[in-house]
């Protein structure tokens, strides 16, 4: 059985080397978000005019790019800071990597809610999960192109496409919880710093620590199990927050709203 065992991971593995070259990374990079992008379009019962899409997307590829360089000063930074191994890498993991990547997604979404008095296809409260996702998908895109086109590494085929599916996985999820934070507070103007707050709080550590686990099951397994189980969570928490903003009214009337408690 074994023996079996051994035989076709041998056979796997030579098929993935073979199926190695940059065409294929490019596919398994690109096409998983596309499909992930028309998913959740198809969530949405008032879909979003493709130029909005389209924007939102590439702003949140384009995002990338200040994020590599922050995520890179902060590495640094902590690296610096003389603390302890496993408290280095848990701040490097929730802070530097995490926050920023979801700072980031969120700042693309941010500059379509300044556009909220005059961009009135932001009208209901699960667009603003629609919205991060989407921008989470351009993001996870070229950080996937990045990752897999790297001319220092040749990962197997199988390998990159486990990891990019898994990556696009945990941006939509973290971001589309963040979107249910950012639809909450045209509901709650008062409370909108304590609760954006909340939500890249709760999102930054969750994305964190599964960084931290998945780097750790490299070398303990039962390290696997953690990252599955917080991706279960998020999946599970991020299909109630959705049910529950569906059910809204037209986001409170976020228009109006957002009129009545201007200064």
């Amino acid at each position: 059985m074994a023996a079996s065992l051994a035989e076709t991971f041998a056979s796997f593995t030579t098929i993935s080397s073979a199926a190695d070259s940059p065409p294929l990374y490019l596919i398994v990079g690109v096409a998983p978000c596309l499909l992930w992008l028309l998913f959740y379009l198809f969530q949405d019962h008032h879909p979003e005019p493709k130029r909005e899409i389209l924007s939102v997307f590439f702003l949140g590829a384009a995002m990338t790019v200040p994020a590599i360089w922050m995520e890179k000063f902060l590495i640094d930074s902590f690296n610096g800071f003389g603390l302890p191994a496993l408290a280095t890498i848990l701040l490097i993991d929730i802070v530097a990597v995490a926050l920023v990547e979801e700072f980031f997604k969120y700042a693309a979404v941010w500059i379509k809610e300044q556009e909220i008095n005059q961009n009135y296809q932001l009208d209901e409260p699960v667009d603003f999960v629609i919205y991060m996702v989407v921008a989470a998908l351009g993001f996870a895109m070229v950080e996937n192109l990045l990752f897999l086109l790297r001319p220092d590494i040749s990962p197997l085929f199988a390998r990159s496409l486990v990891r990019s599916l898994t990556a696009i996985l945990l941006h939509t999820l973290t971001s589309g919880i963040l979107g249910y934070y950012m639809a909450m507070t045209f509901c709650h103007r008062e409370r909108k710093l304590s609760l954006l707050a909340t939500g890249f709080i709760i999102i930054s550590f969750l994305h964190g620590l599964y960084n931290f686990s998945i780097m750790k099951s490299e070398t303990e397994m039962g390290f696997l199990l953690v990252a599955l189980g917080i991706i279960f969570f998020m999946a599970c928490t991020l299909y109630l927050q959705f049910q529950h903003l569906s059910k809204m009214k037209s986001v409170c009337d976020m228009k109006i709203s957002a009129k009545r408690n201007q200064p």
